[in-house]
């Protein structure tokens, strides 16, 4: 039997995991969890374990740090990531230290628990222990490219996407720039949908007719398109993610003025506390975060297409402290306003 430990922070987590998934019929066994990576070396030096389900975020030891840990001290142990923040960089450095698999916390309930557990099977049978000297035979072992391939595969999957303009086109472009063939997008994108078959019955055929990368890509950008359209144009949410998407349309239209998480809760008719819940677990993002993510992108269309000041764009976005707002402009895209507009009229000329 394959030996499995479960680090987590969140004890809950930790027994849902353990109680749903169908262990024993993948010749797996629940040996032992821990509540974070400090606490789960403690037990692996105790007792023999051959797996691990690591949470990427925890106190006193991250899941990064545990991975980077354990690939050192115990080499032949493997590891699968569970997260709710599928961040691009986060999940390409858990891949760059051996994990078989990317689960998500988000989807976890709507994935198949049999079909979790069989491809994480077949990964490790279909692995050389990393402790063993014989050389790799040629293409054993995966270059960065599908390295990066995979990572951006677990931030597809996750869906924050849907919620993100921003987080979408860096997805897209990065997908463009990975070398991936339009088979391999159009086998993944129909099962990252399927979710939202309630919301969207896209056009299947299109894609699988899709001659390039370009074309596959374009493909999903359609289909957000028309599941905001039909979110937008529906009375109210009939589901969580609906509710979610009718939020995000509600901040987007009045994030440049005064706006609190009370209200977009009120505007899904759910608690405030409840609201903020679901908002951090669907989106990725705190009501805070996302709402000042906005104002920074309405602040970038706005230094593209006039000539206003500084303090005016400040002002219109809902800051009326110019010099803080050029602080949260520079933490999210490096540059300060000034320094956007120069690049932005360059790339013009």
């Amino acid at each position: 039997m394959i030996r499995v430990l479960i680090v987590d922070d969140d004890k809950l987590a930790r027994k849902g995991l353990i109680s749903i998934l169908p262990w024993s019929r993948h010749g797996m066994t629940v040996v032992g969890e821990a509540a974070n990576g400090a606490k789960a070396l403690e037990f692996m030096e105790r007792q023999e374990v051959d797996l691990l389900f690591v949470d990427l975020s925890m106190p006193v030891m991250s899941g990064l740090e545990l991975l980077r840990i354990v690939q050192s001290r115990f080499p032949d142990v493997r590891s699968v990531v569970l997260s709710f923040h599928e961040e691009f960089e986060s999940v390409q450095t858990a891949y760059r230290l051996g994990v078989l698999d990317y689960l998500s916390k988000v989807r976890l309930e709507s994935e198949d628990d049999e079909q979790i557990l069989q491809r994480i099977r077949e990964r490790l049978a279909s692995e050389t222990p990393r402790s063993a000297p014989a050389a790799a035979a040629p293409g054993s072992v995966p270059l960065p490219a599908e390295e990066d391939w995979t990572a951006l595969e677990a931030q597809w999957r996750s869906l924050h996407w849907l919620y993100s303009e921003a987080l979408f086109q860096r997805l897209c472009q990065r997908t463009a720039e990975a070398g991936v063939s339009v088979r391999r997008l159009a086998g993944l994108f129909p099962r990252i949908l399927a979710p939202l078959e309630n919301v969207h019955a896209p056009d299947f055929g299109r894609l699988a007719e899709a001659g390039d990368v370009a074309a596959a890509l374009q493909w999903m950008r359609d289909c957000r398109s028309v599941i905001y359209a039909q979110v937008a144009a529906a009375s109210d949410g009939a589901t969580t993610m609906e509710s979610m998407l009718k939020a995000v349309l509600f901040i987007r239209e009045r994030a440049t003025g005064v706006l609190h998480a009370e209200d977009a809760a009120e505007h899904v008719h759910m608690s405030r506390s409840y609201f903020c819940q679901c908002f951090k677990k669907w989106t990725g993002s705190t009501f805070n975060e996302y709402l000042r993510q906005e104002r920074i992108r309405a602040a970038e269309r706005l230094l593209c297409e006039t000539n206003r000041s500084i303090g005016w764009i400040a002002n219109a976005v809902g800051y009326s402290d110019s010099k803080y707002f050029s602080q949260l402009f520079h933490e999210q895209t490096s540059l300060l306003p000034s320094e956007f507009r120069a690049q932005h009229h360059k790339g013009e000329e």
